[in-house]
């Protein structure tokens, strides 16, 4: 347990008074190399392109990485190498590979209600959770497309008012109700789970010899999850051939190809924690950014109402039929597809969302042999022994400067409109990683996509100000430390404080003021 706390103690040390002024000048840093659990700190897209694409077959995530998240994602897709990793993108991919009529229609019966709690909230002039709301609104999406449920309505349920003495959850406000039971274990589990990573490689173990505390907040999980997979099994297996047609929900296309409810459950959960997770926090940070600068937000409005007006909304079933014609007092209805392409704006905020704040914001990978050598233009960066750890931060890669510019910790869309700046992640695509890269790269990428956007767009419709509320509305654990007003860096410029659990959060959530 000392040499726990420790290595611990040490890592912090290192990272407040070296890391800064080392990343400086390197992008990939060997530390503890002369002890059991040598580790590669990196932020070099060239390192990142050998890991993750080029020498994908040498690198995985490793055992010991597997083990350490195993309790919570189980044998699913995101704790998994080779093989089973292969089945596992095997099984999703399909399902994710073609849009369907009723993914937009999902979006936008469930966006209607996140406008109209907004409008609520603005009318009796009260700030809203955000990070509650959007997950309420991603969870009841998934739970159309994951489970082929249309009545998880966590929607409808009432949100915590947002105040400074407000109870507080694992990553969020705290929910009540069997719903609120599943995402307070569900969230508990991430940050169990992510801890994990700063005791070592099997340092955890030690901590947890008597207890895994991750397993009693799966309990709580899989007795919400697995009745779902039981009944969806037993009700395809219960239709005859020409009655299943097309797949009604991701739940009824695993459940086609296999009768193994764990490995269903597993591959669910982990594609829940990206269809959950993730999207609600690009939606979060989206309308935080949005209030820190109202002078873009009046901009994506702008676009939007031009291509939308008021109520116009994006569907999929006019992407052959309907021209782009900017100039209509009320265009029809666009494409999602179609809107990515034309309304530059609402993607380029997303992309500079997902560069400063991205969804997965730690990833890990180890050399399968001894002696690996990954080629960089600094030189040869050498993995001595298999099972070597190497991890990156994405946020830091995503603020250097000598990639971005110096202006890479403001956000800034036009980066990604102006050509000669856009054109440098054209040609090296993996300082941006959002998604991760190469065979693993995220498959529901285009989906969170389409999401997003669709949601963006029905704000702007209704809105014409965010207004953040963290100082008035949000418990002290919050809001930044006051020490980084002084810092260098992003920091300086933060009124939340962003968090790692697998997925990047900011504690309790942003809490906007909207303005009709």
């Amino acid at each position: 347990m000392f040499d726990i706390a420790y290595r611990l103690w040490l890592l912090r040390q290192f990272s407040k008074l070296f890391l800064p002024p080392l990343a400086a000048v390197y992008t990939a840093l060997r530390l503890l190399e002369h002890t059991s659990n040598p580790l590669v700190i990196t932020r070099d897209p060239d390192v990142l392109k050998c890991i993750v694409s080029t020498g994908f077959p040498n690198f995985g995530k490793g055992e010991p990485a597997q083990i350490r998240f195993r309790s919570f994602l189980g044998k699913g897709i995101f704790a998994s190498d080779g093989e089973r990793a292969k089945m596992h993108r095997a099984l999703a991919r399909p399902y994710f590979a073609r849009e369907r009529i009723s993914d937009y229609n999902a979006f936008q019966r469930h966006s209607a209600k996140v406008c109209d709690i907004l409008l609520s909230h603005a009318r009796r002039s009260e700030p809203c959770d955000v990070q509650d709301l959007f997950a309420r609104f991603t969870m009841d999406t998934a739970g159309e497309f994951l489970f082929g449920r249309d009545d998880f309505n966590t929607l409808d349920m009432p949100l915590a008012q947002p105040n400074v003495e407000m109870a507080e959850g694992s990553k969020s406000a705290a929910v009540q109700g069997g719903y609120g039971d599943f995402v307070n274990a569900f969230e508990a589990a991430q940050i169990l789970a992510t801890r994990r990573l700063a005791m070592g490689t099997y340092g955890w173990t030690m901590a947890e010899f008597f207890d895994d505390p991750v397993k009693r907040h799966m309990r709580v999980v899989d007795s919400y999850l697995e009745p779902l997979v039981r009944d969806a099994v037993r009700r395809r297996k219960n239709l005859e051939p020409e009655e299943k047609g097309e797949y009604e929900s991701f739940l009824d296309h695993l459940a086609d190809s296999t009768s193994d409810v764990p490995l269903i459950k597993d591959q669910l959960l982990n594609i829940l924690l990206a269809a959950r997770d993730t999207t609600a926090q690009l939606l979060s940070w989206t309308c935080y950014v949005l209030a820190l600068h109202p002078d873009i937000m009046d901009r994506l409005r702008q676009e939007v109402l031009a291509a939308y007006g008021e109520s116009g909304v994006p569907t999929f079933e006019n992407i052959k039929t309907l021209k782009y014609r900017k100039h209509l007092p009320k265009p029809p209805p666009l494409t999602p597809p179609l809107t990515l392409r034309r309304l530059r704006t609402v993607r380029a905020i997303l992309d500079e969302v997902l560069r400063l704040f991205p969804p997965v914001p730690i990833n890990v990978r180890s050399p399968f042999n001894d002696a690996t050598v990954v080629p960089t233009r600094q030189g040869p960066l050498y993995f001595s022994s298999a099972g070597m750890l190497c991890t990156w931060s994405v946020p830091s890669m995503h603020k250097r400067k000598d990639l971005w510019g110096e202006d890479a910790d403001k956000f800034d869309p036009e980066r990604w409109i102006d050509p000669s700046r856009a054109r440098k992640v054209v040609d090296n695509p993996f300082m941006f990683l959002p998604f991760n890269g190469g065979p693993r790269i995220c498959i529901g990428q285009q989906f969170a996509y389409n999401e997003a956007s669709f949601v963006m767009i029905r704000l702007m419709q209704l809105f014409d100000r965010f207004t953040l509320a963290q100082k008035d509305a949000a418990p002290a654990s919050a809001l930044p430390p006051e020490s980084w007003k002084t810092a260098n860096g992003r920091k300086q410029f933060e009124e939340a404080w962003p968090k790692n659990a697998i997925t990047l959060y900011s504690k309790v959530g942003l809490l906007p003021e909207v303005d009709v």
